[in-house]
């Protein structure tokens, strides 16, 4: 659900969703109750410049069988974040943002139950369908896991990352 409010340029939102899961193959069962998720949002923008907030929240538990035994998973992230841009030029749009997970059924000191990440960014438009993007992470925290298979001697809780893309669209 989205409301464009009566203060010009101000948008806010809220969505939800219901889901449980249960399933059984040759080698065991996957049971989830129901679980409730949702998520809030808010973005404003006035002339040249925008910003956006994000809250969600998942609380999952799975349970696992296999033969005898029983494994359950304990799941309740939470995730948020704040975003600023600017419209430099028409090709050119600057920004930065911040966004915060966790995983608040575990042990949260520990770097694999949340991320931290302040962001850089910088957008140019070659043209109306051709555009280039470069982003500067500051990450803490390594609870999305990031690039765990390139990085054989475990992820560090911090580290710094720099992403580039190039997109189109018609």
């Amino acid at each position: 659900m989205r409301w464009v409010t009566p203060w010009r340029g101000l948008m806010v939102g809220a969505s939800a969703q219901s889901q449980k899961l249960d399933g059984a193959g040759p080698e065991g069962t996957l049971h989830m109750a129901p679980a409730f998720l949702d998520a809030f949002y808010a973005e404003w923008k006035k002339g040249k410049a925008s910003s956006e907030v994000e809250y969600w929240r998942s609380p999952m538990y799975p349970m696992l069988t296999l033969g005898p035994d029983t494994f359950t998973a304990a799941f309740d992230q939470r995730a948020w974040y704040g975003m600023v841009s600017y419209q430099v030029t028409h090709k050119l749009q600057v920004g930065a943002y911040y966004s915060h997970y966790v995983n608040k059924a575990r042990d949260t000191s520990q770097p694999e139950n949340y991320s931290e990440d302040w962001v850089i960014s910088g957008r140019y438009d070659f043209n109306q369908y051709f555009y280039g993007k470069v982003e500067g992470h500051f990450l803490h925290g390594t609870g999305l896991g990031y690039y765990s298979s390139t990085n054989p001697n475990g992820l560090q809780p911090d580290a710094n990352m720099l992403a580039a893309r190039v997109g189109f669209t018609f």
